[in-house]
C-alpha cells in the first residue's frame, strides 16, 4: 500500500489507477471510512479517468495526528497529496465528511477543482438535518451484533441490507476485528462538527452535482436539496431506495449519473 508524506508526521495511504494522461477524478471518503469503500467506483472510472482514492488522516493506513483538526486541514491534505502525485486540476467526488472536504477544497483552492460531486453531505449547522449522529458516535467498541443493530441501519438502506444480509454480517465482524483508532476518529468528528460552509456556498461556482440517497437514515436528504438551491451552478439527483452509502448500494445507477455529469454537466 503506497503512502506519501504530505506534511511533518503525516503520511496518507492512497491508490492511483487509470490512464496517466486522462482527466483526474479524486474520491474522498466519509468519517472513519477507508479508500476501499470506493470498490464499486475505481474499476469503472479508472477505465478512462486517472482515479485517486486515499484514507483521510486518522483512518486506515494513514497517520493519526493528535492535533486540532478542521475540514480545512483535510482539504489541504488532499491538495498536498495531489501535488505530491503531480496531479493538476481534478473532478472531486466526496461522500459525507468527504463531501465537506470537497466543498472546502473547491472554496479554498478553486483552480484545483473542475466538476464537483457532493454525496449525502451537509454544509454546516444552518443546513444540517442530521438524524443519526448520536448513534454513529457509539460505533467504536461495539461488537459485531452491536454494529448490525445500531450502525449498519444508519450506513445502508433497508433494501440493500435485506438483499445483502451475509455481507452486512461480514462487514460488522470486520468492524469488530478492526476498530477505529479512537484518537483518529475523534479528530475527524472534531472536523466534521465544526464545519460550516453555508454562508460561502453562493461563491462556489463550480458545476456541482448534489447527490442523495432517498432513504438516507444518517443525513436527511433535505440537506442535499438545500445545498443545491444555495449553490449558483448545481443540479440535484436523488437515488431511490438508497441510503447513506448510495455509491455502494446502487453502484450502477450512481456511476451512470456521475459519468453523465462529468461528461456533460447534467445527471
Amino acid at each position: 500500500m503506497p503512502k506519501l508524506k504530505v506534511r511533518d508526521g503525516l503520511e496518507l495511504a492512497y491508490a492511483l489507477e487509470g490512464p496517466e494522461d486522462a482527466e483526474v477524478l479524486v474520491l474522498i471518503t466519509g468519517l472513519g471510512g477507508l479508500k476501499e469503500g470506493w470498490f464499486r467506483q475505481v474499476p469503472e472510472f479508472a477505465k478512462d479517468y486517472r482515479v485517486l482514492v486515499f484514507d483521510n488522516r486518522g483512518a486506515g493506513g494513514s497517520s493519526v495526528l493528535d492535533v486540532p483538526t478542521t475540514v480545512a486541514d483535510l482539504a489541504d491534505d488532499t491538495a498536498r497529496l495531489m501535488d505530491g502525485l503531480r496531479l493538476g486540476r481534478a473532478h472531486v467526488w466526496g461522500v459525507s465528511l468527504g463531501g465537506k472536504v470537497a466543498q472546502e477544497l473547491a472554496l479554498a483552492q478553486p483552480d484545483r477543482v473542475d466538476r464537483l460531486v457532493l454525496e449525502n453531505t451537509t454544509a454546516g449547522e444552518v443546513a444540517r438535518v442530521d438524524r443519526g449522529e448520536s448513534g454513529l458516535r457509539k460505533s467504536n467498541g461495539l461488537d459485531a451484533d452491536g454494529w448490525l443493530e445500531h450502525i449498519v441501519p444508519l450506513l445502508f438502506g433497508r433494501e440493500y441490507r435485506e438483499k445483502n444480509a451475509n455481507s452486512m454480517r461480514a462487514f460488522a465482524r470486520s468492524r469488530e476485528r478492526n476498530p477505529q483508532d479512537p484518537v483518529g476518529i475523534g479528530r475527524q468528528w472534531e472536523a466534521y462538527e465544526a464545519f460550516d460552509s453555508w454562508d460561502r456556498l453562493p461563491s462556489l461556482t463550480h458545476r456541482t452535482l448534489v447527490l442523495v440517497g432517498g432513504e438516507d437514515a444518517l443525513t436527511d436528504p433535505e440537506n442535499g436539496r438545500r445545498i443545491a438551491l444555495r449553490l449558483p451552478n448545481a443540479v440535484f439527483e436523488s437515488i431511490d431506495g438508497a441510503g447513506h452509502s448510495a455509491h455502494i448500494e446502487k453502484p450502477e445507477a450512481v456511476n451512470a449519473v456521475v459519468r453523465r455529469f462529468l461528461a456533460t454537466g447534467m445527471p
